[in-house]
């Protein structure tokens, strides 16, 4: 079984994904670290030296390689919205849609200031970028074959992912 998890940044995707991963006994992968490890840097230090663009070729052309055919993957938040890739993932496997809400992901951002989209930002100024990029990813994320809403404990949120993906 190969189990995409997406969302925006902030929904749980990592944690969410490493719990599962261990419940369904299957190795976890995250796409961020895997192109991160490849690059030799940070995936903030592709964006500032290479660009959008590259690390998106670099998404798509680790996703249009993938071999692994039983895995738990939490994939980028952006990572959908790009290159047809969310398609792809639906073929390739069961895609599930983590939904937070604004508010849960500010929250949750706001405790980390390493991600670059929210570094030095106020609470006010998180929630408008988060909510401004939410707005463009949604139609993307709403394609994924499963949708779960990420409140709740982690322990929750993959007992309803579990339910899901046995129900179809």
């Amino acid at each position: 079984m190969l189990i995409f998890l997406t969302g925006m940044m902030g929904s749980g995707k990592s944690t969410i994904g490493k719990l599962l991963a261990e419940e369904l006994q299957l190795p976890f992968f995250d796409t961020d670290n895997i192109i991160a490890s490849i690059e030799g840097v940070e995936v903030k230090d592709i964006f500032s030296f290479k660009g959008e663009p590259y690390f998106r070729q670099s998404e798509y052309d680790l996703i249009s390689s993938w071999k692994i055919s039983s895995a738990v993957v939490a994939t980028g938040g952006g990572l959908p919205c790009h290159h047809h890739l969310l398609e792809i993932l639906n073929k390739m496997g069961k895609t599930v849609y983590l939904k937070a809400s604004i508010d849960e992901i500010t929250q949750r951002l706001s405790q980390d200031q390493t991600r670059p989209l929210v570094k030095g930002k106020s609470i006010p100024q998180i929630k408008k970028t988060i909510g401004e990029l939410a707005k463009i990813r949604k139609p993307y994320y709403e394609q994924a074959g499963i949708k779960i809403k990420s409140a709740g404990t982690p322990e929750e949120i993959v007992k309803k992912i579990l339910v899901k993906l046995y129900s179809k």
